[in-house]
């Protein structure tokens, strides 16, 4: 019965990372298009219509913790998958600019609230030394949801730009599986959230998803407009490289558990460094080799991130505390996505006196790598102090 319990659990996992890998894809695909279509609003709007869900992502995630003592963990998963497939598909039946801008608001509430919930389900239901494999699962299912979305999307966007917005479909897909496998448990028994005790290293893990967030957004805030502006206009080919993107991110999540073991400590240097690579080689090899190349390591870049980050935040604080953690991570990460086309358009500016593509790339490769290097050092004070 076990075994059987722990595979519905894998199953469940796998259907909520599924859907919420559409957080990864955005409107990437289509994002050329929509800045040719809303020009006159200008590149840097359009950009933050790829990431200004964080705002209620942040929202969500600050009441996970008051919403698992009030009410299960699966219906709150239920809740949000609902709330993103309602929001993602608004625009499908509107092509008004402030329609687009309202359900990329809204969608952050439900992604909010469903992100951290596989990570506290995991540490409520799966034994210490086996979250690994789980959260490696849970990537793997972004993964596979960023690559069915890219591709889809990518498709359907060819017919119609508005016919992108049906890969939101997908989240009441994943409501089905969610219903049919997770099992129901009852809300954490605390008398408020507030006694939910956090510490040192969650509030570490939470600065770096900032900074991470901070640099890889470039990659999906830029790479359609680098793709229309010098290579090619075809939604399709955003759509494919997101795919390679994600494919990338499936593959590193379906080997987590064999990378964490060889790098142990250095898991979380090795996944930033793997970014800085990236926008260093898209940098140095034009063309369409240079994407695919920095769209595959971005992908395992976030995908181990994520995978490390998840189990550290695991294994860090107590069971009925994990959610409240998993929550604080998203919640500092989505302040770096939300600002991240701000300040890295502001930045290119200031530093290399315009703000393309090319140069939000240029200030990301630094950023990754100084961010990588600080990471490294840290993680190497801490192995001698063992």
């Amino acid at each position: 019965m076990l075994n059987i319990n722990k595979k519905k659990i894998a199953v469940s996992i796998f259907f909520t990372a599924f859907a919420f890998g559409l957080n990864i894809v955005g409107i990437s695909p289509v994002l050329g298009i929509v800045n040719e279509k809303y020009q006159q609003y200008g590149t840097s709007a359009i950009q933050l219509l790829q990431t200004i869900q964080y705002l209620l992502i942040m929202i969500g995630s600050l009441m996970i913790g008051w919403l698992t003592t009030k009410i299960s963990k699966k219906k709150i998963v239920l809740i949000g998958l609902a709330i993103i497939g309602i929001c993602g598909l608004m625009p499908f039946f509107s092509d008004n600019f402030w329609v687009l801008v309202v359900s990329r608001v809204l969608i952050g509430f439900g992604f909010g609230i469903t992100g951290p919930m596989n990570t506290a389900i995991a540490a409520e239901l799966i034994p210490e030394e086996e979250r690994a494999g789980y959260m490696g699962l849970h990537v793997v299912g972004m993964g596979i949801g960023t690559m069915a979305g890219s591709m889809l999307g990518g498709t359907l966007a060819g017919f119609s730009y508005r016919n992108y917005y049906l890969v939101y479909l997908i989240p009441f897909i994943a409501m089905v599986g969610v219903q049919a496998f997770l099992v129901e448990t009852p809300p954490t028994k605390t008398e408020k959230a507030s006694d939910m005790k956090l510490n040192k290293m969650v509030y570490l893990i939470s600065f770096a998803s900032f900074a991470h967030t901070l640099f890889i957004n470039a990659y999906s805030t830029n790479i359609g407009i680098y793709i229309a502006e010098n290579i090619s206009n075809n939604p399709g080919l955003a759509g494919m490289v997101t795919s390679v993107n994600a494919a990338f991110a499936l593959g590193t999540g379906m080997i987590f558990s064999k990378i964490s073991a060889v790098l142990k400590n250095f898991t979380l240097p090795f996944s930033i460094l793997t970014a800085a690579v990236g926008y260093g080689l898209v940098l140095t090899v034009h063309g369409m080799a240079g994407v695919l190349i920095v769209s595959a390591l971005c992908g395992v870049s976030l995908s181990c991130f994520m995978a490390t980050g998840s189990y550290l935040l695991s294994i860090s604080v107590e069971q009925e505390a994990v959610a409240k953690a998993s929550g604080l991570f998203s919640i500092i990460g989505g302040i770096g996505g939300l600002i991240a086309p701000i300040f890295m358009g502001n930045a290119a500016r200031i530093v290399l006196g315009e703000n393309t593509a090319v140069n939000q790339f240029v200030i990301a490769f630094f950023g990754m790598l100084s961010f990588g290097v600080i990471a490294a050092v840290i993680m190497m004070k801490k192995k001698e102090n063992k």
